[in-house]
């Protein structure tokens, strides 16, 4: 079960609060400028947050931009399987930044029987798929057409 709100530090409540209502991922230098009206000055704060909130499973690190979104919690496919943050994949778009969770047990499933295949114990998985969303596909192939 996910802290309550209230189990967070006020720095924690305050960048969790952020990425929350932001409608991309951030880097943690623009959670900072972001940040310092409250008092929030010094990056390795909002590192010690953003670290906090990644073990409590609450936000995720996109590793090939380098920024922070909010987790949405647990979810469940039309299958009724359930999901957390530990199998969560991302589709990035490299045009509008445009962030949607990925959250499907086939993926997990795949990556447990390649890990057996290979006798390798999978220890964290990460996926991350990079391109353009429908919008900014649209754009492109109008302005290529």
């Amino acid at each position: 079960m996910p802290p309550r709100k209230s189990e967070l530090t006020p720095h924690c409540q305050k960048v969790l609060e952020l990425l929350t209502r932001s409608a991309k991922p951030m880097p943690a230098y623009d959670i900072l400028e972001s940040l310092r009206k409250f008092g929030i000055k010094a990056p390795p704060t909002v590192y010690r947050a953003l670290d906090t909130l990644m073990e409590k499973g609450l936000v995720h690190r996109i590793e090939s931009i380098n920024a922070f979104v909010a987790c949405h919690g647990e979810h469940h496919d039309d299958a009724g399987h359930q999901h957390s943050h530990a199998n969560t994949g991302f589709a990035v778009c490299r045009e509008c930044g445009t962030t949607v969770e990925i959250h499907d047990h086939r993926l997990c499933d795949v990556i447990a029987e390649l890990g057996k295949k290979l006798h390798f114990h999978v220890e964290r998985e990460m996926l991350e798929l990079m391109g353009l969303c429908e919008s900014c596909h649209a754009k492109q192939t109008v302005g290529h057409a």
